[in-house]
């Protein structure tokens, strides 16, 4: 078994993490390399991480970068100055914040809080114990359960099922894009759809009030609020909406 102690002297304090595997371990001037089945105890890393194989997280871990291809598993928060990456199963019990992109392509599930500063991307099972904002955008397409509240400051698309407990911020929210899988396809918002322009949703059960400045209600959705719209709204007929729709000002918006 190969071990390795991280070390900055310039922080005598902090807490450094311990990274031991049965396989490969490799370090270069910018990240760290593991194969292999892979432990890391809480602490930080100067460095960007990248796992293929198995890797366990014991406790909070800060690092510069994380890459994984294999499975993840960790029992507090991760920090994340850079992207992260999984292809795997990642699946984290506490925060996950990274201060650039991260991209799920296989499962991954957070147990608590997910804070992205670029954008996020989902193309496989992905759950959050709480809210989930990627300020750079969202884009999910596979299997997808938000318990709490999805925001951007950029646009959010949807195309895979999703059941969401909280509202739905964004500048346009655009569920079910791709028309031709709308079959396998539903959408539950628990609370409110808020956009600064767009909504344009199908097949979507919504329990909350919608609002944007043009509105597209597409077929299969239902909506139990109230549609705000400023410029134009369009229903199609096998729509259900509870309330008439309202035009308001922008200034409402």
């Amino acid at each position: 078994m190969i071990k390795k102690n991280e070390d900055n002297s310039n922080k005598q304090n902090e807490k450094r993490a311990v990274i031991s595997s049965s396989g490969d371990l490799k370090e270069f001037e910018e990240h760290v390399s593991a194969s292999g089945s892979t432990k890391i105890s809480g602490g930080k890393v100067n460095k960007s991480l990248r796992i293929s194989g198995s890797g366990i997280i014991n406790g909070d871990l800060e690092c510069n970068g994380l890459t994984s291809s294999g499975v993840i598993k960790g029992s507090g928060n991760i920090t994340v100055h850079g992207d992260i990456s999984s292809s795997g199963s990642f699946n984290i019990a506490g925060f996950l914040t990274g201060e650039e992109d991260a991209d799920f392509s296989g499962s991954a599930e957070i147990g608590n809080v997910i804070n992205i500063q670029g954008s996020l991307i989902a193309s496989g099972s992905f759950k959050a114990g709480h809210f989930v904002r990627g300020e750079q955008g969202i884009k999910l397409s596979g299997s997808s359960e938000i318990n709490g509240n999805l925001s951007s400051e950029k646009n959010i698309t949807i195309d895979g099922s999703t059941y969401i407990e909280g509202n739905v911020v964004a500048e346009d929210v655009l569920f079910g894009v791709s028309r031709e899988k709308i079959k396998k396809q539903h959408y539950k918002i628990h609370g409110s759809i808020l956009a600064k322009n767009n909504v344009d949703i199908i097949k979507t059960h919504v329990e909350g009030d919608i609002k944007g400045k043009v509105v597209t209600i597409g077929q299969g959705s239902e909506i139990l609020g109230t549609v705000y719209y400023v410029d134009n709204i369009e229903i199609d007929k096998k729509a259900k909406l509870t309330n008439e729709s309202i035009q308001i000002k922008l200034d409402e918006l």
